[in-house]
């Protein structure tokens, strides 16, 4: 009997621990008319805005792509706003639009992951990238976009031969109480982090995390690991302010084909990670996991996890999946 109560109090123990629950798995339609990069994505981090019931979202790709609907199930109008850049470019391999913000009624600024995909001594390797993130700005609601500039850059310059290397595929969130951006990015499969107060966003205004300050420039300054984050390798992450549990919350996905889920108060401290989703199978991966509530920036005790399933590991077709995750209290 004693032995039963141990194993019954224990069970209690660990579905008390878990402080939240999964809804089942539901594909995303492709938006009308056909968006192009539809059986790539997701790509990296997605964003939703909403005005009323109306939305709008943007779509990461080689190219970036922008619909509108009620919801992910209701897209339509599909146009591509963000064409990757010209052959000599640092973003003439893609431009993935990854955070967008509303300035006012039809202005917006936009954080996207750039990728160089021309390496001297490596003619014709394509699917290589030297990364970094820069930002852009719209005068009409998105549909285009102008003032592209680098923010981020890595401390190591561009390899001769084609190597991944650089920083990026990383998501943005304003800091309200700081009044302050921070953006989360990945750089060696490390998630770091950088600041700018400025509302715009410009080159020169941010500042790398490195050994415990943001004392570094984000145009080729050094940055060090997320310190409660640095023993869990990973990248694209996807953050968001909850307003059920008073915190932030942050998923990533791991290079091994899972996700997992952490939470912090300030952004800079973060809880100890905890599994969200496990891959589906020996062969196959789950990665780009973004949160969505009411926007992917603001939600409560009940959000969206958008992300991609891959069938297996070789395969770069994916589908494109969401579940609900409900968050409880202890």
């Amino acid at each position: 009997m004693r032995l039963l109560l141990f194993l019954f109090s224990l069970i209690a123990l660990t579905l008390n621990a878990q402080e939240f629950s999964l809804g089942v798995a539901r594909q995303v339609p492709e938006p009308k008319p056909d968006l192009p990069i539809y059986k790539y994505s997701p790509d990296g981090h997605c964003t939703l805005l909403r005005k009323g019931s109306a939305g709008m979202m943007f779509w990461p790709g080689e190219d970036s792509y922008r619909t509108t609907g009620r919801s992910v199930f209701d897209m339509k109008n599909c146009v591509k706003v963000l064409p990757r850049g010209a052959a000599a470019d640092y973003d003439n391999g893609g431009a993935w639009l990854y955070s967008v913000f509303r300035r006012d009624e039809r202005r917006m600024l936009g954080f996207y992951h750039a990728e160089d995909h021309k390496f001297p001594l490596s003619p014709g390797s394509d699917f290589t990238a030297y990364k970094s993130i820069a930002r852009c700005t719209s005068d009409d609601s998105g549909l285009t976009w102008g003032n592209r500039e680098q923010i981020l850059t890595s401390h190591q310059p561009k390899p001769l031969i084609a190597l991944w290397s650089g920083l990026g595929d990383h998501c943005t969130v304003w800091d309200e109480k700081n009044r302050r951006y921070l953006c989360f990015f990945q750089e060696n499969g490390r998630r770091c982090m950088a600041m700018s107060a400025d509302p715009e966003g410009r080159p020169g205004s941010w500042r790398k995390w490195f050994q415990g300050g943001f004392t570094e420039p984000g145009l080729g300054g050094r940055a060090t690991p997320i310190p409660s984050l640095a023993g869990h390798s990973g990248g694209n992450p996807s953050v968001l302010w909850n307003m059920f549990l008073k915190r932030w919350v942050m998923v990533w996905h791991r290079w091994a084909g899972d996700i997992w889920i952490s939470t912090s108060e300030n952004l800079t401290d973060w809880s100890s990670p905890k599994l969200l989703l496990d891959k589906p199978s020996k062969a196959g991966k789950v990665w780009y996991p973004t949160l969505i509530g009411e926007s992917d920036l603001v939600g409560g005790k009940s959000i969206s996890l958008l992300y991609a399933e891959f069938p297996d590991k070789n395969s770069p077709l994916r589908l494109f999946l969401v579940r609900e995750i409900v968050f409880r209290k202890n």
